[in-house]
């Protein structure tokens, strides 16, 4: 099992507020707005953390430059894939 799926795992069994608390951690280390391809749509709608919430809903995204690679979500998370803002979350992907 990846890292990925044990801390999914362990999520399951936090309650709604420690879930919340986990959720602003990460969303403290995302580095989705520093990314090209991050852009006004997604700002003006607080998206972040693509990577767990899946891809921009209402948002059309220009693939440019994926700081998902480089990013500490992807570090503490144990994450393989990229371009989550386009593609949907790291438990969608192949």
């Amino acid at each position: 099992m990846s890292r990925f799926e044990e801390e999914m795992r362990r999520l399951e069994g936090l309650g709604p507020k420690e879930r919340e608390e986990w959720q602003e951690r990460m969303k403290g280390l995302c580095r989705c707005p520093g990314c090209a391809t991050y852009n006004e749509c997604t700002a003006r709608k607080k998206e972040l953390l693509f990577c767990i919430l899946g891809k921009s809903q209402d948002c059309q995204i220009e693939a440019k430059v994926c700081d998902c690679p480089v990013c500490k979500v992807t570090d503490e998370l144990g994450l393989r894939y990229a371009f989550y803002c386009r593609r949907g979350s790291e438990s969608q992907l192949p």
